[in-house]
């Protein structure tokens, strides 16, 4: 299981996230700093075949479009696997 890594601004500090995508026990993908669980962000896709995030708690709400698109480039340049 490859987790992301991505580097933003949260509360105006420079803050490291790890996501673990989701797995058959976890269906969201969590999101960490400093080894602690921050939230959890959602991938929807409605009838029309449109991609949406949402995140569990209020950091990654506030972050959860710009998560899921890097999430989306990550996976569609680099692995080539990303599927909806």
């Amino acid at each position: 299981m490859q987790k992301y890594t991505y580097i933003t601004e949260v509360n105006k500090l420079k803050t490291t996230l790890t996501i673990n995508p989701p797995t058959a026990i976890v269906p969201l993908y969590q999101v960490f700093t400093h080894g602690k669980l921050v939230g959890c962000l959602v991938k929807e896709v409605n009838e029309d075949n449109h991609l949406s995030w949402s995140g569990t708690t209020r950091i990654t709400q506030d972050l959860a479009i710009e998560i899921g698109d890097f999430i989306y480039r990550i996976d569609l340049c680099c692995k080539g696997l990303y599927l909806h």
